[in-house]
């Protein structure tokens, strides 16, 4: 059978080839210079942050003194009179400023002491994995070359309280109490495995955090937590701009990640303190479901008590960032280090509120 092609059908289809081929090249040159946008508006904002970092070290200095610890820079502030001087201790990704409310009610009855650990804040990073013993070790270290002496009360928020507790263990005659505030609880496992299946697990997190601070994303999240949390503006700013650079996340990662291991064992081994006074302070986290407050409520009774005299109270209203930032929550926090104090002094238990 012959088959016979008409010569308008043959015409046509060189021609339908012909615009296909136009329509491929045309989405081809779109697709070209969207990648080259996507690269030109990155490098933009590559650049922005890195001014912005430069410009945000001249602009919030250190409002303390950099002290010299096993070679490197670390900056504590203190403010205030009267013994025992209080020591407070950020959280993970946390800084000194953090304590802004606690520090100003502190310092008019008692010498307070805020300070950044290596890589936060204004001190020099350290390379690393940062658990426990060294960083409570460096704190040991920074006070004595402060000529800061104890004995001290420390109050801790999040990672802060977990430091706490070992720092009474490694040093139980410097310590007359303890104040957790909203205290981290520590991850386990029952092996070494399941832990790096963790780390390996949440890498993709830190690079994520990494990204978003090199390429300035973090500095526009951040600034509107912190704008809801209480600070005064001038303080949010401050810690917008500490919060907001690779160092910030990279001692965040050295800190939590890549240390948990250690720390939850650690953690482990700081929970007899004796009798030693301890208030532990939750945030009552409106913003929760009721089913969330149902597993909150259980993770908080399966801390242990610490010590023969501890107390737990819960700041209603309050979340994990507001209990420092808004001043009548950072009131229950200064109340309670002085009953500590109190408990301390007169060797009389703390009383349940």
């Amino acid at each position: 059978m012959n088959t016979t092609v008409s010569s308008a059908e043959t015409k046509v289809q060189p021609r339908a080839a012909s615009h296909g081929r136009r329509i491929l090249r045309r989405i081809g040159r779109g697709l070209k210079w969207l990648g080259i946008g996507i690269v030109a508006i990155l490098s933009v904002a590559f650049v922005l942050q890195a001014v912005s970092v430069e410009f945000d070290k001249r602009s919030y200095r250190p409002p303390g003194q950099m002290v010299n610890v096993d070679g490197h820079m670390l900056h504590i502030y203190c403010t205030g009179e009267g013994g025992p001087t209080v020591i407070l201790e950020a959280g993970a990704y946390s800084y000194s400023t953090e304590w802004y409310w606690v520090q100003q009610q502190m310092s008019t009855t008692n010498r307070v002491c805020s300070y950044d650990r290596a890589g936060n804040g204004w001190s020099e990073p350290v390379s690393g994995a940062r658990d426990g013993l060294p960083l409570v070790q460096e704190l040991h270290t920074l006070l004595h070359n402060a000529n800061i002496p104890g004995p001290y009360a420390l109050a801790g928020h999040s990672l802060g309280g977990i430091l706490n507790r070992i720092y009474a263990i490694q040093y139980p005659d410097e310590v007359v109490g303890i104040v957790t505030v909203d205290s981290a609880v520590p991850q386990t496992w029952p092996d070494i495995s399941g832990y790096e299946k963790y780390k390996a697990q949440n890498e993709s997190a830190y690079w994520l955090l990494s990204a978003l601070a090199r390429f300035g994303v973090a500095r526009f999240i951040i600034g509107r937590e912190f704008a809801g949390y209480g600070f005064p503006p001038a303080v949010a700013a401050e810690l917008t701009a500490l919060k907001s650079n690779n160092q910030a996340v990279d001692t965040w990662d050295a800190e939590v990640r890549l240390a948990q291991w250690n720390l939850a064992q650690q953690s482990k081994a700081a929970e007899n303190l004796g009798s030693l006074p301890v208030v532990a302070l939750w945030a009552g986290h409106p913003e929760m479901s009721a089913e969330d407050h149902v597993r909150l409520k259980a993770i908080h009774e399966s801390v242990p008590a610490f010590s023969t005299n501890t107390v737990v109270r819960v700041i209603a209203g309050a979340d994990h960032g507001s209990i420092q930032g808004n001043e009548q929550h950072a009131m229950q926090i200064s109340a309670a280090i002085r009953e500590v104090i109190k408990s301390a002094q007169t060797s009389q238990p703390l009383a349940n509120k």
